[in-house]
């Protein structure tokens, strides 16, 4: 057991030492509207607040997945920001995504190896590591690499409450389904169900009422957080911020099939509209007569993402592994399963395979398997140990080189992603100014995810307000604005000049 608990330990430094090495930087900027969401309410709720107050005229401060009235707080369910808001009071929101990648690398391994054997438990966290739709989310703020770290939790909490009937176990499940649940409501509802089913069978035929309504009575508590949440947020603790942004923006925006045609009760900017335009058509095209070629699609893009390139090589391998896995494996299968089930009760573009984040592991598990089960056909054919040995040595070769190319392959391309906020960000320590308001005006060809206007915690102790140019309306800004210097950004050519038609006096009203 020490041996296995160093076994771990390593494993953990080097898959969060991975992620940051994809990430390419010291401290990763947020590039997706879903990430600076995350990251600006982790900041509020390091500041010791629930939500920030909303800004003045806040069609100037408007950010994707974003609220700004009546407060400054994301759409999103409070899970993962609150635990990234450790990172955030430490100056490093990156350290909280980093230590569930190691928690979740080493909790895999764990897992793998409890079930199978340790070997298998290595090759499934390779493979893993190196899984290009876990590379290419991993390493950024996503809530998935929460819900998932909280998700394998559970299942090890599981597999130690079956073995040992302890209350303590039945507890640590509660607590971090419970968790999962203010992180990613529907996709932990996904993944309660069969291990509610697996609990209750226990608890009826061993008679644990006393540990069931212990458990229960956490989990419920945990829960509670979401309409203190809302309350906190909205003002009512039945209106969530989800659903308040969704009718102030995109009220067809929600699970369900057909189309909400409901106006909006508040205009979008243009470059918000033009990320969000796409997602009408996948909305009324999200109809039940369409579902079995929507599923194909969504399940031919994780299939892309998981198998294209060289990693093709994996496939027989996986399919091999549907016959070798055994009942617990199946049960991590079948949820990844019903993960995907209950997503299809979303319109979404299919490549957005995010949604399938927490269940895309046990594909991995199964590859793992299959080049166990061919090296063990090797051996009941009376391989000799030399061809052995030099047949298992050249597939963990090719399984590290394979990882290799991967983590190399998405650190470029998250370097390249990176390249317009990483410049934007070095023209703004470049301004010769301590305070300014800059009105972002951005081309009509500007495309989704590129927008640079932000939110803050604290608006007033902020010097740089970096806000849409609304035309006619900016002088109405700059009475807000105290002695900051009205400065415009052109996102066509990336260049900064002085307002020079609202230089004049202004008073902070």
């Amino acid at each position: 057991m020490p041996r296995t608990r160093e076994t771990a330990l390593i494993i953990a430094i080097l898959s969060s030492l991975a992620i940051w090495f994809v990430w390419a930087a010291i401290d990763p900027l947020p590039l997706v509207e879903d990430e600076f969401s995350y990251v600006l309410q982790s900041r509020i709720f390091a500041s010791g607040h629930w939500t920030a107050p909303s800004p003045p005229i806040p069609e100037f401060f408007q950010q994707a997945h974003v609220l700004t009235v009546p407060a400054v707080a994301s759409k999103y369910a409070p899970g993962h920001a609150l635990l990234m808001s450790i990172g955030s009071f430490l100056g490093a929101p990156a350290l909280v995504p980093l230590l569930l990648t190691g928690l979740t690398g080493a909790l895999l391994f764990l897992l793998v190896r409890r079930v199978s054997n340790e070997r298998v438990g290595l090759l499934a966290w390779i493979v893993w590591l190196s899984d290009p739709t876990n590379l290419r989310f991993r390493a950024a703020y996503y809530s998935e690499v929460t819900s998932e770290a909280m998700l394998f939790i559970a299942w090890w909490a599981l597999l130690e409450w079956r073995e040992r009937h302890e209350r303590r176990w039945l507890l640590v499940l509660a607590a971090a389904v419970g968790w999962g649940a203010i992180t990613r409501p529907l996709t932990m509802l996904a993944f309660a169900v069969p291990i509610g089913v697996v609990v209750l069978r226990d608890v009826i035929r061993r008679r644990r009422w006393t540990d069931f309504a212990a458990a229960f009575a956490l989990g419920t508590l945990m829960l509670g957080v979401l309409p203190l949440w809302s309350a906190e947020t909205t003002g009512n603790w039945r209106v969530t911020p989800q659903a308040l942004w969704t009718k102030q923006y995109l009220p067809f925006d929600h699970p369900g099939f057909g189309v909400d045609t409901t106006p909006p009760a508040r205009p979008l900017l243009a470059v918000n509209r033009d990320t969000y335009l796409s997602f009408y058509k996948y909305h009324v095209d999200h109809t039940p007569a369409h579902l079995p070629r929507i599923a194909f699609e969504r399940l031919s893009a994780i299939a892309r993402g998981e198998w294209s390139g060289p990693r093709l090589v994996l496939v027989p391998f996986v399919l091999v592994g549907l016959f070798a896995m055994n009942a617990a494996v199946g049960f991590a299968l079948g949820s990844a399963l019903l993960l995907f089930a209950a997503y299809l009760s979303y319109g979404h573009w299919a490549e957005w395979t995010l949604y399938y984040f927490e269940g895309l592991p046990v594909l991995s598990v199964l590859a793992a398997l299959g080049l166990w089960r061919g090296y063990d056909w090797l051996l009941a054919r009376g391989t000799t140990s030399v061809v052995l040995r030099r047949a298992g040595g050249l597939a963990a070769a090719g399984v590290v080189l394979l990882a290799a190319y991967e983590l190399e392959t998405w650190r470029f391309n998250r370097v390249r992603m990176a390249s317009y906020d990483v410049a934007f960000r070095q023209l703004l320590d470049k301004l010769p100014m301590h305070g300014a308001v800059l009105f972002v005006q951005y081309a009509p060809r500007i495309g989704p995810h590129s927008n640079v206007v932000q939110n803050s915690p604290d608006l007033r102790d902020d010097p740089i307000w970096v806000v849409n140019d609304l035309g006619a309306r900016d002088t109405a800004l700059m009475r807000y604005a105290g002695p900051r210097i009205p400065l415009k950004f052109y996102e066509d050519g990336g260049k900064i000049e002085v307002y020079r038609s609202l230089l004049r006096p202004t008073t902070a009203r």
